[in-house]
């Protein structure tokens, strides 16, 4: 399956996804990371895998901004770490004339990864926000998406893992060899060209923060196909 196909069956997954439910919301997104996790693994084995690594170097997508805004939510910050980290990408904020902007670094292929979960769930989770706390004020909203965002990332970790399970022997070494050079080269890429700082303390309301969390950590992973 090409990166092109991959992308596209996650994409169909995902506007199938209706529900306005936590459960479904995750559910959805676990299944099209599996079915992204699944491609790049298959490419890691691929004999071509060198020439394919050097067409698609690691690059600093700040003209491509996930997300800009006057000052970006925390919810939005989280999302953007979580799904870069599980796509092997690395995702800041960097201050522009326009306000704070998400920016990733990665590879193409994996930057477009990640924007195609986070287009979903951003607005997902806004709609999930709307429909469980009607009538809250903001800093009500803000917890919830915060818990649900962890809820959804730690499935996300979840089914990545999951697919890298079913590895084994010659197989499991090429991979788990090249999950780690290109963690490594990522590593270094930041320390060379990305001048990161701390990132800002998050302090939520506890109890909706709660809620929203509870909703994700009860759902049952999908079964792989």
């Amino acid at each position: 399956m090409t990166p092109e196909k991959a992308l596209d069956r996650a994409r169909k997954l995902l506007a199938l996804a209706t529900s306005p439910d936590v459960h479904e919301a995750a559910a959805a997104a676990a299944q099209a990371q599996e079915l992204i996790t699944r491609h790049r693994l298959a490419a890691f084995l691929d004999a071509e895998r060198e020439s394919v690594e050097a067409r698609d170097p690691i690059a600093d997508a700040r003209d491509e901004p996930l997300d800009v805004a006057r000052r970006q939510r925390p919810w939005k910050v989280a999302l953007a770490g979580a799904l870069a980290e599980v796509n092997g990408c690395l995702a800041y904020t960097l201050a522009t004339a326009e306000g704070e902007a998400l920016v990733l670094a990665g590879r193409a292929r994996d930057r477009e990864a990640v924007a195609t979960l986070w287009a979903w769930l951003l607005r997902r989770i806004e709609w999930l926000s709307a429909t469980h706390g009607a009538g809250r004020p903001r800093r009500w909203h803000e917890a919830f998406r915060v818990g649900a965002v962890d809820a959804i990332a730690a499935r996300l970790r979840v089914a990545d893992a999951a697919v890298r399970d079913e590895s084994t022997g010659a197989a499991l070494a090429v991979i788990d060899q090249a999950i780690e050079a290109r963690r490594a080269a990522l590593d270094r890429f930041a320390a060379e060209h990305l001048r990161l700082g701390r990132g800002r303390a998050l302090r939520v309301d506890a109890a909706a923060w709660r809620r929203g969390r509870a909703a994700g950590e009860a759902l049952k992973l999908p079964a792989r196909p």
